[in-house]
């Protein structure tokens, strides 16, 4: 009995330390942009391209900023390389077009984490242009 109250206490306390991540002023600011404005904001990020005015450019950046705390992100080389090993590996035994769509994702997965990598310097014009309004 004690050992899984115990256990209750370490994941509750886990998933406080992952909720502390989160900057709750731009979950809050983030939360009320529109559907259409946020999925504009990710898309533009994920594609790798700057923003089109100062407001989006710093939910851009707040948004790569959150991703890139995520585990997919920080751990990206240990899930990559073996999914992609095992990806051509069993496009070899299938057919070669799974060969092709394997690296097509492969290559679509890391020109995505590049880009959230790329956001602030990206928009560094808009938002540096922001100051000076």
């Amino acid at each position: 009995m004690t050992s899984s109250s115990s256990e209750k206490s370490s994941k509750s306390s886990k998933g406080a330390k992952a909720g502390s991540n989160v900057d709750l002023t731009f979950a809050a600011e983030w939360n009320a942009l529109d559907k259409p404005t946020r999925r504009q904001v990710r898309r533009l990020v994920r594609i790798g391209r700057p923003q089109e005015n100062a407001n989006d450019a710093r939910m851009a950046v707040g948004f790569a900023a959150y991703q890139r705390t995520r585990p997919w992100f920080r751990f990206f080389w240990l899930w990559f390389t073996p999914l992609m090993v095992a990806g051509v590996v069993a496009g070899f035994a299938v057919h070669p077009i799974i060969i092709g769509m394997v690296l097509a994702a492969a290559g679509n997965a890391y020109l995505v984490r590049r880009a959230f990598k790329k956001t602030e310097w990206l928009n560094e014009p808009l938002l540096d242009g922001s100051a000076d309004n």
